[in-house]
């Protein structure tokens, strides 16, 4: 089985929406864990990477790429067709076995001695180190309210949302038991495409830098540069 390392970091404020609000005073929270430190599900990483993998497989098929990867078609029963290697990659929908690739959560940049020595804070001063002063070290809260065509703020349209700040690099693990040059490619290109995270993108929140990395290797850049020379050729 390969490992790989997925980096991700935030070009701009992203609100990693948790679904849920905080109490009365944020409507729109992010998710974070029982210290007060954001972090990413594994599941919503694995949703976007494959809908940027899909996007990729697109792309190269419109502009007659076909000898970079495998870029055969399956139909499925309710006459549609996908990507067969997108599928493979990142899982068949409906079906029962897993998909061969397994990402886990997405945590800031040395999270296991980061959250040791915050644990030790909080026990040794707990009215100092709240959840809430954590959370305010990786994000912050904002209101917004609806407009109406007189432009005047609409009456109970205050909301709250907190988001995570800019400049933020989350690191996860991916492991993969298909070990071939065609997963590794659509993986690397899959991170090189996505752009964007979390809700409110059309707002200007969640755009987003991401890398797949081997080691110290960046597999993005070399999986670009061969793509980039066949495109030349």
């Amino acid at each position: 089985m390969k490992s790989y390392t997925i980096e991700i970091q935030l070009i701009s404020d992203a609100i990693i929406g948790s679904g849920e609000g905080f109490g009365s005073l944020i409507d729109t929270d992010i998710v974070f864990d029982g210290l007060g430190v954001p972090f990413i599900p594994a599941r919503r990483i694995k949703g976007c990477l494959r809908d940027a993998a899909q996007e990729v497989c697109e792309m190269m098929g419109n502009a007659g790429i076909t000898s970079f990867i495998d870029l055969k078609k399956e139909a499925r029963s309710e006459g549609t067709q996908v990507f067969s290697l997108v599928e493979e990659t990142f899982g068949r929908h409906g079906h029962v076995a897993s998909a061969p690739v397994f990402f886990s959560n997405f945590t800031i940049e040395e999270y296991e001695p980061n959250t040791r020595w915050l644990q030790y804070l909080r026990h040794t001063y707990p009215n100092v180190m709240s959840q809430d002063s954590i959370l305010s070290v990786y994000g912050y809260t904002r209101q917004q309210t609806g407009i109406n065509e007189r432009g005047v703020a609409d009456e109970h349209s205050l909301r709250t949302i907190r988001a995570v700040k800019k400049g933020v690099v989350f690191n996860g693990e991916v492991r993969t038991d298909m070990e071939n040059a065609d997963t590794e490619r659509l993986l690397a290109l899959a991170c090189a495409n996505l752009r964007c995270l979390g809700t409110k993108r059309n707002r200007g929140f969640g755009e987003v830098e991401c890398r797949l990395l081997s080691g110290t290797a960046e597999v993005s850049k070399t999986v670009l540069n061969e793509l980039e020379a066949l495109c030349k050729n």
